[in-house]
């Protein structure tokens, strides 16, 4: 069969495995990497400033230049970057399109296609704001013969906009396909190795407790919280550590930044931060390749997500618990779908600063309860390999294509 999957937001990497990436590029290029291995002919595409074509494990890239000379006529800007996406699918004699995160689909009538939602629908609305863009909103998305959904809140957010869409709305197929983790996790034998290899790098001692998030340092993703939480726990107790892995440019598309800045977040991070960065208990340590993260969560012993937006599903929850790490989020989205609080991780109210203190606090102090979520944390990732998501990929394909 041969595949596009067309990414509507965030921007490839040039080198997969070295340059760090947003969530739904990850998924996109390890869904690839597998249809590839079962024969598949796949291309992963997305828009961006320069033309460019690259190769990963079979899998070919594209980056597609816009058609700068249609700026200068009426939604020329929007024509511009969708035409070199329709020349490709005209040309490149697809069986399946799959869209990632792309709603500008009623003009592919003649290829299948699936949509596939790794974010909140139409999340940055309200009720009344959702309710009123419902109707527009289905009439792209029910153009395509399924819609998939990462996790049960983002098929209830599906559910909802087909709901509200009117008695006249295209008909929905809605199907749940959760994202992955690499089979080729850290053993536990390795996983000791690295370990001690990145807190040596750290300058840690046994005694020290590491606290990691890794991810876009963004306002959404609630680091400022972890930050201050952070700061108070580090002034109380000398063998608090924190490692901040990531960056304001994982996510670069322009929606999420919501009048801010890119290195707004970072700085008031790196600020707050400030005093404990100097007494070598916290560290920013910017953006860490695909290859070398595990390594990291293999070092940490808590995980923490202050997301302050739905965060859908959270790949990097399983990869910390394929690291047999522990997590602490908020409650948002899809999160209490992985994170089963004082199970697997503690759970906290979204915004709730003081309660991620406390248990940032609790699950330092109490090493049993540490050890005990993070035996629990290890059986979740199984349930949940990038095979087993390529599995029901090939079913709804078979499904779209039988229709």
């Amino acid at each position: 069969m041969k595949i596009l999957h067309f990414l509507g937001i965030g921007r490839l990497p040039k080198r997969p495995m070295i340059d760090a990436t947003g969530g739904t590029e990850r998924s996109a290029l390890e869904i690839a990497r597998i249809q590839t291995r079962r024969g598949h002919n796949v291309t992963v595409a997305c828009n961006a400033d320069e033309h460019w074509e690259g190769s990963w494990e079979g899998v070919r890239i594209l980056h597609l230049k816009p058609y700068t000379w249609l700026k200068k006529i009426s939604f020329g800007k929007i024509a511009g970057w969708h035409l070199p996406l329709a020349m490709l699918v005209r040309t490149g004699r697809f069986d399946l399109v799959h869209f990632h995160e792309y709603l500008r689909t009623r003009y592919f009538t003649a290829q299948p296609k699936v949509m596939h939602f790794h974010n909140d629908p139409l999340g940055h609305l309200d009720a009344a704001g959702f309710a009123e863009a419902a109707a527009e909103y289905w009439a792209n998305v029910g153009n395509s013969a399924a819609q998939i959904a990462v996790s049960e809140f983002v098929m209830g957010r599906l559910s909802l906009a087909h709901s509200q869409a009117g008695p006249n709305a295209l008909p929905a197929n809605i199907v749940r396909v959760p994202g992955g983790v690499q089979s080729k996790v850290l053993l536990r034998d390795k996983r000791k190795g690295e370990r001690q290899r990145i807190r040596q790098k750290l300058g840690l001692q046994d005694s020290d407790v590491l606290f990691l998030f890794a991810g876009a340092i963004r306002p959404e993703k609630g680091v400022d919280y972890l930050a201050r939480a952070f700061a108070k726990l580090s002034e109380e107790d000398p063998n608090a550590r924190l490692a901040i892995a990531g960056g304001s440019s994982l996510w670069v598309e322009e929606g999420w930044l919501q009048g801010k800045a890119l290195e707004s977040t970072e700085q008031q991070v790196r600020d707050t931060l400030a005093q404990a960065m100097a007494r070598k208990r916290a560290f920013v340590l910017g953006l860490i390749p695909p290859g070398e993260i595990d390594a990291y969560y293999a070092a940490a012993d808590i995980f923490v997500l202050p997301s302050m937006f739905q965060e859908t599903f959270g790949l990097v929850l399983l990869e910390a618990f394929s690291a047999g790490t522990p997590v602490i989020a908020f409650k948002s989205g899809g999160i209490p779908e992985l994170v089963q609080d004082r199970i697997n991780g503690l759970i906290v109210a979204q915004g709730d600063e003081e309660g991620l203190y406390r248990s940032m606090r609790e699950l330092m102090l109490d090493r049993p309860l540490r050890e005990r979520l993070a035996a629990a944390a290890e059986s979740v990732p199984p349930r949940y390999s990038w095979e087993s998501t390529v599995d029901r990929l090939d079913a709804v394909y078979q499904g779209v294509l039988n229709r």
